[in-house]
């Protein structure tokens, strides 16, 4: 039966998604996610402190519930994300439900669920004018992954990732109401671009999907006269273009920029080369530096604070000189990809508590339930290698047939999917390239969004497929047999 706009499912999945949530977020023993050192970045433009100084009540082991809420509010300078206005938002309502000045993390829960629950309605919505099974399919699906506790447990929390996700589905779902539409014009350009923005300013990472959403802005948003300046879109992709450079170029260098150098060579390259001593030569790097190999930036006699240090290798050496050297060598890049897929399925951190000290759960404690999509995940890590590169060849391929053939709405969805394995093949790649792998599982969180997103798309089309192919009379069924 072919679909019509109807409005149940989306009721359904945002019905649904907001009771799972609630009963995890917020109904004790609530859960989250603990702090590896990454809240104080996010807290001190909020105003924020804890209330503990032990080392083992802030960090690793357990989740902080409550904060001190300081007079002075946003703080100018350093470390710059979306995050930080989301905690703003979340300071100002947890300070009007107390009375005082006490922050609780479920404040900041709250609106996280808020913007993630008008996300998956909207992309529901956006599928009104499928089979009503395709969806229903959508529906279960998105409130299935994205109430799985590896998505869950963060938005209880001050990792940027949590913004990041929101504001990516917002983005999004934004751009497949478009797509339905068939421009993005009207309220829908402005609400693109800010939600565009708000996710690109989530992470320094996310600076590089600037332009892929400038381009898509302009796809979708169509010619309104001769001329490219005339485009309903072409300041507003400007704009996303020029704030993504900038907001790149604010990175922190010392506490993010220099970190990862540093260990995506000492703690990655160095370690798995045939010939470091070369290498180094090769990066235009001495010889001496092979003593600094397998350090990390954090233990001691770790020399990234030393002047002299700063000036033999980050003023020498920086990402675009090392993905210089990987291009070079693409059997080494190949190997380190490699190497790194498994993490690619995990979506959990595995060293981080969910609980709060008060809920009686040993330090590090990880919750069992809510866990299918992400234990699911993890089957496949053993393979990982070959099933990212089936994901990729696949959907690439699924986007290009009968793309000439297709209807204007049908080219928009192919080239929306396209444009999600663009997206998610360049996470994927910065991630692995800016850090140790040993970490690489944390920063996938976007990627393992937008792979999960073109997984639901699979099945939708799937099922599209099946519920409206042709169906022969019984006459005809009689003749042929």
């Amino acid at each position: 039966m072919e679909g019509r706009p109807h409005s149940f499912p989306v009721f359904v999945a945002v019905g649904v998604t907001a009771l799972l949530l609630t009963f995890q977020l917020f109904v004790p023993p609530i859960v989250g996610l603990a702090n590896n050192g990454d809240f104080e970045r996010v807290m001190v433009h909020a105003g924020l402190q804890y209330r503990a100084h032990d080392f083992g009540d802030k960090y690793y082991a357990y989740v902080v519930r409550r904060f001190d809420v300081l007079p002075s509010g946003w703080s100018g300078g350093g470390y710059r994300t979306s995050e930080a206005l989301l905690v703003l938002v979340a300071r100002a309502i947890s300070r009007a439900a107390s009375g005082g000045n006490l922050f609780d993390i479920r404040a900041l829960g709250a609106l996280n669920v808020a913007l993630l629950l008008a996300a998956l309605g909207l992309l529901v919505a956006a599928c009104r004018d499928l089979a009503r099974s395709a969806q229903w399919v959508v529906a279960a699906l998105l409130a299935l992954a994205f109430t799985d506790v590896g998505y869950a447990a963060p938005l209880n929390s001050f990792y940027s990732q949590s913004a990041s996700l929101v504001f990516l589905l917002l983005t999004i779902a934004v751009g497949s109401l478009a797509i339905r539409r068939g421009r993005l014009e009207g309220g829908l350009l402005p609400a693109y671009v800010v939600c565009a923005l708000l996710f690109i300013g989530s992470k320094p990472q996310e600076a590089i999907q600037g332009p892929l959403l400038a381009f898509v802005a302009l796809r979708l948003a169509g010619v309104s006269g001769n001329g490219w300046w005339r485009r309903g879109a072409a300041w507003p992709a400007l704009v996303l273009c020029a704030f993504s450079l900038w907001y790149y170029r604010e990175t922190p260098r010392g506490e993010i920029h220099n970190v990862g150098l540093f260990h995506s060579v000492f703690l990655e390259l160095l370690p798995h080369s045939p010939d470091p001593a070369r290498d180094l030569a090769e990066m235009g790097l001495e010889a001496d530096l092979l003593a600094y190999a397998r350090m990390s930036a954090y233990q001691p006699g770790s020399p990234i604070n030393e002047p002299a240090f700063r000036v033999r290798f980050f003023d020498r050496f920086g990402y675009a000189a090392l993905v210089r050297f990987y291009l070079a060598h693409p059997a080494r890049l190949l190997d380190r990809l490699r190497r790194g897929a498994p993490s690619a399925f995990r979506l959990r951190p595995w060293r981080l508590g969910n609980y709060d000290r008060d809920a009686g759960f040993p330090p590090n404690a990880m919750t069992r339930h809510f866990a299918i999509w992400s234990d699911l995940r993890l089957r496949f890590a053993p393979y990982a290698a070959a099933w990212l590169t089936l994901f990729f060849v696949a959907n690439a391929a699924a986007c290009l047939a009968g793309y000439r053939s297709a209807s204007p709405r049908g080219r928009l969805v192919r080239v929306g999917i396209g444009v999600l394995l663009v997206m998610a093949g360049l996470e994927y790649v910065v991630c692995a390239l800016a850090d140790y792998l040993g970490d690489l599982g944390r920063h996938l969180y976007v990627f393992q969004a937008l792979c999960d997103l073109v997984l639901i798309a699979d099945a939708a089309w799937l099922v599209q497929r099946i519920a409206t192919r042709p169906r022969r009379s019984p006459a005809a069924l009689s003749a042929a047999a």
